[in-house]
């Protein structure tokens, strides 16, 4: 699980998490303290081929928060974010390997 900031370009922050399966959820933020989320919806399949996770704001500069992913041969994974509810993240771009020399990314 990791904080996304405002994924959805709505002007709450946004929460996304991996269940066992792999599969990615979109927890999109109400602004409400007693509901702060809404029911979730599905980003996709396969994400289980990382084992970390980490949304690092925006990286890109375009006003977006991203994700970065690391695989287990240790290659670092750039998903940008693109405002889109229903597809919150591009496709992804190698930013580089060697980074399984760090247990944490966050």
């Amino acid at each position: 699980m990791t904080s996304a900031g405002d994924l959805t370009g709505d002007g709450k922050s946004d929460l996304v998490a991996r269940d066992s399966a792999g599969v990615l959820w979109l927890y999109r933020g109400t602004g409400s303290a007693s509901a702060p989320f809404a029911a979730r919806t599905r980003d996709g399949g396969g994400w289980n081929a990382y084992g970390s996770l980490t949304s690092a704001g925006d990286l890109t500069g375009d006003g977006r928060p991203d994700l970065v992913a690391r695989d287990s041969a240790g290659v670092l994974w750039l998903y940008r974010g693109t405002g889109s509810a229903s597809a919150p993240y591009a496709a992804r771009t190698k930013i580089g390997g060697g980074w399984n020399t760090y247990n944490v990314l966050s």
